[in-house]
Formats: C-alpha cells, sequence, structure tokens
C-alpha cells in the first residue's frame, strides 16, 4: 500500500512538474520579443583600427585645451578674434571631428564602425546585464531583463550619422531575423530618442503588420527646435540661460545645487559683471560665428543625413537655404528630403496609420528641464535636450519658470472624449492638442531617455510592454498621465496641483525658493545618510 502510494505521488508530481514546465516555457514563448531602438551615441563610433572617434575622449579633449593655453592667453592680450579663430577652429575640426566627416552626398568619408548586437542580449550579459550603466537606453535594457527575460530582449544600433531611410532597411531585417529566431508574428519597438526617426521611417517602408507595440521613449519624431536654430545659424548664449541650464541639470545634486542657488543670487546682485559677460558673448559670436560654421559645422556635420533628420519641419526648408547659401548637393538634398517630406512631415499621420492598422502606440515624454543652452530655444520645456512639445507630438508647453495664465483652457482637444482633462496640475503641460493625448504619459525631472533601473519608471514601461490590452493614461491610478520622479527614491508620484509653478530649478525662481529647496536637499540627505529615507525601489 505504502509502495502504491508512493508510486502515485510520484506520479502526480512527475505531471506538476511536467505540465509545470509547460507552463513556464509556454508563458516565454508567449512574450513578444521586444527590440530597443537605440539613440544617439548609445554605443560609440570607432575607426577600421577600433579606436574610439566619436563622442571624442576624455584624454583628446584635455589635449585639446591645454594645446590651446597659449592662443587663449593671447587672446586675453590683444583682443584678435580671427588670429583666435585663426589658431583654433581648424584644431578644434582636426582632433574632434576629420575622422567621423560625410562627404558632400552624406557617405562616410572614413571605415566608421559601431558596435551591433544580432542576438537577444542574453548573449551580452557584460554589456547590458552586468554592466555599470543604469540610465539611458542600457538601463532600459537592464530592467526588461529582470521583467520579461534576456532571451526575449533585443537591441538595436546603427550609426546615427547616417540615413536613417536606410537604417530603416536594416531594422526590418533585424525584426524579421527576430521573427525567426523567437517563431513570433510580431515584435515590440521600443525607440528611443534618435530612435525615433529610424522607427518612424521603418513604418513609412516596411508598415506596421509585423509590430504588436510601439513605445516611443522620449523621441525625436518632430526633430529638435535647438537643431532647428543651430542650421539656422542661430547660436544665442547669455549668461542667465546658462545659469538656469545648470541649475536644472543638477537639481539631484545637493552640492551643485548649493553652488548653482549661490551663483544666481551673485548674478542678481552684480548685474554690471552679468552685462559684462553677455556682451563678451555676443562679441564673441558676431566675430566668430560664420567662421565656425564655414570651417567647422558645414563640413563636420553639415552633410550628416542624421543630423538633417533632427531639423523640425518649421526650419527646414528655411534652414537649407541659410546653412548652406544655396550651394547644397542636389543628390545629398535628395536625401534629406526624402526623410523629411515623408516621414517627419508626416509623422503623426504615419504613427495614426500604424495604430489603425492594430499596432499600440504609447509615448512617454519629460518635462522640467531647461534645454541646451545654446540657443533660444532652451527655455521650452525639454528633458534637457528634447523640446516636451517634439516628444509629444504636439504638447502645448509653458516655457521654463513659467505657467499657463490662469483660466487657462485647451483651444482644442484631440481626444475622443471631450469631458476629458488633459492639462497638467502645476500648469505647465496641455496634452489635449498632442497626437495621441490618451496614450502620451509626462514625467516631470525625469532626464533625457531616463527610465532609470530600479525606478518606478522602469514598471511603467514594464506595465506598458506587457499588458495584454492597449492601455491609456486612465488605465492603471498608478500610472496616471501627469507624473513626478523623485530620483533619491526612484518613485513616481501623480501631480497635486500644490507644486511650486515657477520653477525652481530654473535658477530664474525667487532666491527664497531657492533657499527652500536647499534645505530640502539636505533634509533628504541627511536622512539618506541615516538610513531614515525609505528603500529605493
Amino acid at each position: 500500500m505504502k509502495k502504491t502510494l508512493k508510486s502515485a505521488i510520484s506520479l502526480i508530481l512527475t505531471v506538476i512538474l511536467v505540465f509545470g514546465t509547460l507552463s513556464v516555457a509556454a508563458a516565454k514563448e508567449a512574450v513578444t520579443p521586444v527590440i530597443v531602438v537605440s539613440g544617439m551615441n548609445s554605443f560609440p563610433l570607432t575607426n577600421a583600427q577600433g579606436q574610439q572617434v566619436y563622442p571624442p575622449s576624455g584624454d583628446k579633449i584635455t589635449s585639446l585645451v591645454m594645446d590651446n593655453i597659449g592662443p587663449l592667453l593671447g587672446f586675453l592680450v590683444n583682443g584678435d578674434w580671427q588670429k583666435l579663430g585663426d589658431e583654433i577652429i581648424y584644431d578644434v575640426y582636426e582632433d574632434l571631428f576629420a575622422e567621423i566627416i560625410c562627404d558632400e552626398k552624406g557617405n562616410s568619408v572614413n571605415e566608421i564602425k559601431t558596435s551591433i548586437f544580432p542576438k537577444s542580449v542574453d548573449n551580452y550579459p557584460d554589456v547590458f546585464e552586468n554592466g555599470e550603466e543604469t540610465e539611458d537606453e542600457t538601463g532600459i535594457v537592464k530592467g526588461l531583463i529582470d521583467d520579461i527575460g534576456g532571451e526575449n530582449v533585443y537591441f538595436f544600433n546603427y550609426d546615427w550619422r547616417l540615413d536613417p531611410m536606410k537604417h530603416a532597411d536594416d531594422l526590418n531585417a533585424f525584426i524579421e531575423n527576430v521573427k525567426k529566431e523567437k517563431s513570433s508574428d510580431k515584435v515590440t519597438l521600443i525607440p528611443c530618442s534618435m530612435g525615433g526617426t529610424v522607427t518612424n521611417s521603418y513604418l513609412y517602408k516596411y508598415g506596421s503588420d509585423s509590430v504588436e507595440k510601439i513605445i516611443y521613449a522620449m523621441t525625436a519624431i518632430q526633430g529638435l527646435d535647438a537643431v532647428g536654430e543651430v542650421f539656422h545659424r542661430n547660436i544665442d548664449v547669455n549668461v542667465d540661460v546658462l545659469m538656469a541650464y545648470l541649475f536644472s541639470m543638477q537639481r539631484d545634486d545637493l552640492a551643485m545645487q548649493i553652488l548653482m542657488s549661490a551663483l544666481a543670487s551673485f548674478t542678481e546682485i552684480t548685474p554690471a559683471i552679468t552685462k559684462w559677460l553677455d556682451r563678451f558673448i555676443d562679441n564673441s559670436l558676431e566675430a566668430l560665428n560664420d567662421r565656425v560654421y564655414d570651417e567647422l559645422m558645414c563640413i563636420s556635420f553639415g552633410t550628416m543625413p542624421g543630423f538633417w533628420s533632427l531639423v523640425p519641419d518649421s526650419y527646414y526648408n528655411e534652414a537649407k537655404d541659410i546653412f548652406f547659401g544655396g550651394k547644397i548637393d542636389k543628390t545629398f538634398e535628395g536625401v534629406i528630403d526624402n526623410y523629411h517630406n515623408n516621414v517627419q512631415a508626416r509623422a503623426e499621420e504615419i504613427m495614426k496609420s500604424a495604430c489603425q492598422s492594430g499596432t499600440e502606440i504609447y509615448v512617454l515624454a519629460s518635462y522640467g528641464y531647461v534645454g541646451g543652452p545654446y540657443t533660444n530655444a532652451a527655455m521650452k520645456q525639454s528633458d534637457c535636450l528634447i523640446e516636451t512639445a517634439n516628444q509629444s507630438l504636439w504638447a502645448t508647453t509653458a516655457l521654463n519658470g513659467e505657467s499657463f495664465p490662469e483660466g487657462y483652457e485647451a483651444i482644442g482637444t484631440k481626444c475622443a472624449d471631450k469631458s476629458h482633462n488633459h492639462i497638467s496640475t502645476d500648469g505647465i503641460i496641455d496634452a489635449s492638442s498632442c497626437g495621441f493625448p490618451e496614450n502620451t504619459w509626462f514625467i516631470k525631472y525625469n532626464k533625457h531617455v531616463g527610465i532609470p533601473y530600479g525606478t518606478d519608471c522602469q514598471r511603467l514601461l514594464t506595465y506598458l510592454v506587457t499588458s495584454d490590452s492597449y492601455v491609456n493614461v486612465h488605465s492603471d491610478e498608478s500610472f496616471p498621465q501627469f507624473m513626478s520622479l523623485n530620483k533619491n527614491t526612484g518613485k513616481l508620484t501623480s501631480l497635486t496641483g500644490e507644486e511650486i509653478k515657477a520653477d525652481i530649478t530654473s535658477g530664474k525662481a525667487p532666491f527664497f525658493y531657492r533657499l527652500v529647496e536647499i534645505i530640502r536637499n539636505i533634509i533628504v540627505s541627511v536622512k539618506k545618510a541615516l538610513g531614515l529615507y525609505g528603500e529605493k525601489v
């Protein structure tokens, strides 16, 4: 009897084990493979010898600075801008950009490579799983490995300098290979930053039949106003915006917050110094602007199709005339026109067509940061790089340090339900004008392609990746349309309406608010040191 019972139990356990194994296998097979489409500089560009050529190494930049100390000191004595230009512009080009230039038709002059990963990311543990990077694309991959398994995650990388339409061909081949390898009819795409240009080029050329979901993570689907200004030769730097940018970028660093607050206060009580610095910058731009463009920008970034894909539609045609002065190569113009006219200018149409064909479209956008402090687009809401409006297919946004006027109402909404409110309680974002107002989330104080590993941002991404149905900003109260990221805890919290509408991190807020923020940071730091601040998620 005991033997019979033991045999029966063994049989039952065997059956349970077999079915359990089959269930796990089925569950894994049920996961739609995910392809993260990289942005610019996810991995360095290297030359034929495998040496990193871009971004330039710290040693190369240090060497360039040291080599030009003499000319800079000479300039302080003689004040001759043109002599300074003679001595440093070519050195900058030669040391930092010469190896990565493209010819006048948009093709790479030299043999340049970047890292590619044809297999699932579990084949590259030292790159993704065991690496120290916890933000940007590699941080996203690290989180996905934890949540759905590295065997279900892929990473598509490319040479960002070149034509996104050609990258679309490579992405199509990559998708077909993943589908075959995973025996799957569909994939999920997570384009990051510049990856939006490649993904939408793919949709334009190949359609969306192979794509179950697309989660746009702070992408340049409508370009960058800052790049449009640069290609209009409109470089503009002033002390106030520079201070605002530095204050904004260092909002999570207590020491830098104290330093930047002190500097901001100093500039307030010494306006003469600020005016002198502004005049100095203006003089340098006036004296050297054309030379920097003609002798550096035009022959380095000017013939890169990838860079032209970042020029917004409202800037594009004028930018070609201004940047090249009517001397653009017709073949190159055809390349960049092809992308611009067929993809960027039709981004919303392309994405909505994919949605109507059954592809779930989600958009993650960020705000609360000052943009790059080198154009007059800097004070537009951004994630520190791409303007929020351009990430989100035209959300209406207040400028940094400002909010909508009292009584503001949405002028028009693209939401099917006119009763829905898509205006953030801090009075900064009106999402009703977005291309996908019901499927676009905004994360305040999340830097460009943040989604930091181990935070609620990662949970949000996984929620979108694994949802069984087409969810929206109302589907889960844990993830409302407008949230704020606390980098100290990794928590996302819903905006409450009690936020200080003057953006403290702009450096333009009243000194009292900056002082309050410093005190708050000190308290947080002390609590963290004492282990009283709560666990990092």
